[in-house]
């Protein structure tokens, strides 16, 4: 009964079509991500030392989860998969809040890796 009278199905679909078209940004953006993954409100970001090879990159793992950590978003580290499952009653603002530091997470790995844009 909740879940219509708050209107959460359509939120997830919401989020969900929000959040794969940043991750996609993201692939396209940021040479370490090797893949991303999305359905509804359950997301992955696979990390990679290279794409062709698809050779998994635990340490930028590690590191964009320390960064974003240190800018306000956690969720639980998974080595080179960034695996999030945010609550689908958060709104637009948020999601973008929370997409915004991961991008900003990847940049400073990258830079830190020597990877160059």
């Amino acid at each position: 009964e909740a879940i219509e009278e708050e209107g959460l199905l359509e939120n997830a679909q919401r989020l969900g079509s929000f959040f794969l078209n940043r991750l996609d940004r993201l692939k396209a953006n940021h040479p370490i991500v090797g893949d991303v993954r999305c359905k509804g409100c359950l997301m992955g970001v696979e990390l990679v030392k290279d794409r062709i090879s698809k050779e998994p990159f635990t340490e930028a793992g590690r590191r964009v989860y320390q960064t974003a950590f240190r800018n306000g978003l956690a969720w639980v580290p998974a080595g080179h998969i960034l695996r999030m499952s945010p609550p689908i009653v958060m709104d637009l603002d948020v999601a973008a809040k929370c997409m915004d530091i991961i991008d900003e997470a990847l940049d400073e790995s990258e830079r830190h890796f020597g990877y160059a844009r």
